[in-house]
């Protein structure tokens, strides 16, 4: 069937094409049979070509990429925000809420060796060595650190104050006397010059001879006193002498109480305490102070064993005997001139 097939078209039966065959499929290629239905013969041929390009074919299969795994990503990601979210809300917050006032404003006094007026008017003195709270609050921390002088017999004064906590937005302040001490900000030296003066987020800080001299006889001495215009209203201002400094500290009372030498802030004087030692962990301070024992001085003793002293202290305080049944300025002014001489009494009468 099939060389007739071939022969109806022209074609030899040996596989030879003519131009009337090529047109049936018959010529060059390989040929396949395709059912055509009844009539001229259940099949006839076909010729079909495949293209394979030069030698084994210009084309290959590739295999198709898989595409951006976005789901598992996006999906990792959401996780993580969310245990971000969860451990920010775990954390405790660390925003301080600042103390409501209780009161006015008032001030506390450090003199001499050292002496205080403090805050609710009470008249203690520390004689002891080493780093004391003057006041310690929720917000405010003011330290100071007494020794011993060439001048004072053993008995401490005081050397410097450090001012920190909260409410300096994590600065320090440290002043010292003139002969032997610095004034520090974050532990470098500040207010080099005199006059000077220095602002750094809110802190205020002067350094001049502007001060009130409560005796107009004292009038001559030269002042260097470095003024602090604080955050919360805290102004301190601090009287630098050869070896020691006095201090005035002038702050409200705030809800949560405070405590130190200058006070417990409560308007009631007789529970005033003295002698709140700094621990090493809290000092801003660079170092600690050994503690060595104070002597046990008093005024009575210079009556008995130095009269001539004790008189001239009288006099140079305007004191009477009177004045020494009870502690106040003119007790202390005594005791000073007494065991550290009469240049404690000028320098603390700007202080009154």
């Amino acid at each position: 069937a099939a060389r007739a097939g071939c022969a109806a078209c022209g074609c030899s039966g040996s596989g030879g094409a003519g131009a009337g065959c090529a047109a049936c499929g018959c010529g060059g290629g390989a040929a396949s049979m395709a059912f055509v239905g009844a009539g001229a013969g259940a099949y006839t041929t076909e010729t079909t070509y495949k293209y394979v390009g030069l030698g084994a074919g210009e084309f290959d299969y590739i295999a198709p990429k898989p595409g951006f795994p976005w789901l598992p990503i996006l999906g990792l990601l959401a996780l993580i925000v969310v245990i971000i979210v969860v451990i920010i809300l775990l954390i405790p917050s660390t925003t301080t809420t600042t103390p409501a006032p209780t009161g006015p404003p008032k001030s506390c006094l450090i003199w001499g060796d050292p002496h205080f007026e403090t805050f609710d008017g009470a008249f203690p003195s520390n004689f002891e060595e080493g780093e004391f709270w003057i006041v310690k609050s929720k917000m405010v921390f003011i330290q100071g650190r007494y020794l011993a002088t060439p001048y004072t017999n053993g008995l401490s004064a005081t050397n410097a104050i450090a001012v920190g906590g909260p409410f300096m937005r994590g600065h320090t302040v440290v002043v010292g006397p003139m002969n032997n001490g610095q004034i520090l900000f974050d532990g470098q030296p500040a207010l080099t010059h005199f006059p000077d003066s220095m602002d750094v987020d809110g802190i205020h800080l002067s350094y001049n001879g502007e001060g009130k001299v409560v005796d107009s006889a004292q009038g001559h001495l030269d002042k260097h006193i470095v003024h602090m215009d604080l955050p919360l209203g805290v102004h301190i201002q601090v009287m630098r002498w050869a070896n020691h400094i006095n201090v005035r500290i002038t702050m409200a009372p705030r809800v949560g109480g405070q405590d130190g030498d200058c006070g417990n802030f409560n308007e009631i004087a007789n529970d005033d305490t003295i002698g709140h030692r700094v621990a090493a962990n809290e000092c801003i301070f660079h170092h600690m102070t050994p503690i060595r024992p104070s002597p046990d001085h008093s005024i009575d003793e210079c009556k008995k064993e130095h009269t001539t002293k004790y008189h001239m202290a009288l006099k140079t305080c305007g004191a009477s005997e009177a004045d020494l049944d009870h502690e106040g300025p003119h007790k202390d002014c005594v005791f000073d001139v007494c065991w550290a001489g009469p240049q404690y009494a000028a320098q603390d009468s700007m202080m009154a």
